[in-house]
């Protein structure tokens, strides 16, 4: 709710009470009429903000971080916003904007472990290979000199 006498200092106020108690969600853009004299009338819109609908995030989420496929359900939820924005009803579409966003959220962070874990993964793998072909090494070196059990 916006008080108009903190912002605006103009002396007088047409309909002080309708504008300072109409609800800013039940029409899309809100008008509030100040007059200073009968000549000069001031109209603020205050535009009611849109829900974002995460499609192009969804789309990646789909096609590269569907795991438990929820990149397909945060893209049908992106499109359920999409189409309930365009449609007007903002208060679904926050509510089907809100679903898409913590599907798409899960969707990377699992997609992220389970490139981290990859990785590890592969260090691992990669300091036993080396290991391994350090004590092949050795093994052979001792080989060479005539001690084959080890350096005898």
């Amino acid at each position: 709710m916006i008080k108009a006498h903190c912002f605006l200092r103009w002396p007088t106020l047409l309909h002080k009470e309708e504008i300072l108690s109409a609800r800013p969600s039940a029409p899309q853009l809100q008008e509030m009429q100040y007059n200073r004299d009968p000549d000069t009338v001031v109209t603020i819109v205050n535009p009611v903000e849109h829900p974002r609908d995460y499609v192009v995030w969804s789309i990646f989420s789909f096609f590269y971080g569907n795991t438990f496929c929820l990149g397909l359900a945060a893209l049908i939820f992106s499109i359920k916003a999409r189409d309930m924005k365009v449609t007007g009803d903002l208060q679904r579409a926050r509510g089907y904007s809100k679903w898409a966003l913590g599907l798409n959220v899960a969707a990377l962070i699992i997609i992220v472990l389970i490139v981290l874990c990859l990785i590890i993964n592969f260090s691992f793998v990669v300091v036993r290979l080396r290991n391994a072909l350090l004590e092949k090494n050795r093994f052979e070196h001792n080989n060479r000199n005539g001690y084959p059990y080890g350096s005898g």
